[in-house]
């Protein structure tokens, strides 16, 4: 029980504690993203950060392509990509992560895309497998 728990991942338990499972795909909800994570289990969800935040998106399989958020002056994203293979896996299995960092730039609301072919070892996606999004609405910062 204790090696379950310290493997669960932040997202896995800010969703559960916001009413989703922690298993499996569950319906996206509105979710406040005032802490700056999004991960697998926010997909098609929308969440809301503030102007000047940074918004981390973690996805786990190393075929995942970050796009340019919807609306870069609105939401931009900071660099390339960081793609993080996890070691012990088949070649091609796409076992890892690949992370991108967005900063809120000004009010408004853009969307964060995702998209990969490939879901597996020779497995091409089929349906909403090779897409993933994220509505993000970024608020006025107040001084």
């Amino acid at each position: 029980l204790v090696r379950q728990r310290r493997a669960l991942r932040a997202t896995d338990v800010l969703w559960t504690h916001r009413g989703g499972e922690a298993g499996g795909r569950v319906k996206p909800a509105a979710w406040p993203l005032s802490w700056g994570h999004a991960g697998d289990r926010q997909d098609g969800g929308k969440g809301t950060v503030g102007g000047g935040q940074r918004l981390r998106v973690v996805l786990h399989s190393t075929y995942w392509e970050f796009k340019a958020s919807s609306e870069p002056t609105v939401l931009r994203l900071v660099s390339a990509p960081i793609v993080s293979p996890k070691s012990g896996c088949v070649p091609g299995q796409g076992c890892g992560t690949v992370t991108a960092t967005y900063i809120a730039r000004t009010h408004g609301s853009a969307v964060v895309t995702a998209e990969r072919t490939s879901c597996g070892e020779a497995m091409g996606c089929t349906g909403d497998a090779g897409r993933w999004t994220l509505t993000v609405n970024v608020r006025a910062t107040t001084r």
